[in-house]
């Protein structure tokens, strides 16, 4: 395993922990970490939200995750990891 690899997985577990501290959004069921490169190559991470199944969101909740999913992007940042953070929204398998 490589320096940048072992950084990485420090990285996602200490993104992991944060997530794991607060309460899940309603509607979500699980929420995972990936590691990866941004379009520009930089070393970037997704916090991939998804959705119980058969759960069909409102406008008013997708103003309000909009709301909770920019407030998780700042504390993952102000948290001091290298890689931003982005998020994705997914059916649950």
């Amino acid at each position: 395993m490589t320096t940048v690899e072992e950084q990485g997985d420090v990285e996602k577990a200490k993104a992991e922990a944060i997530l794991a501290a607060d309460p899940k959004f309603p509607g979500v069921e699980t929420m995972t970490v990936e590691l990866g490169d941004d379009h520009t190559g930089d070393p970037a991470m997704w916090v991939v939200f998804h959705l119980r199944p058969g759960f069909e969101p409102d406008t008013s909740w997708v103003e309000s995750f909009s709301d909770y999913s920019t407030k998780t992007v700042i504390k993952l940042i102000d948290s001091g990891l290298s890689r931003f953070p982005h998020t994705r929204i997914e059916q649950a398998a």
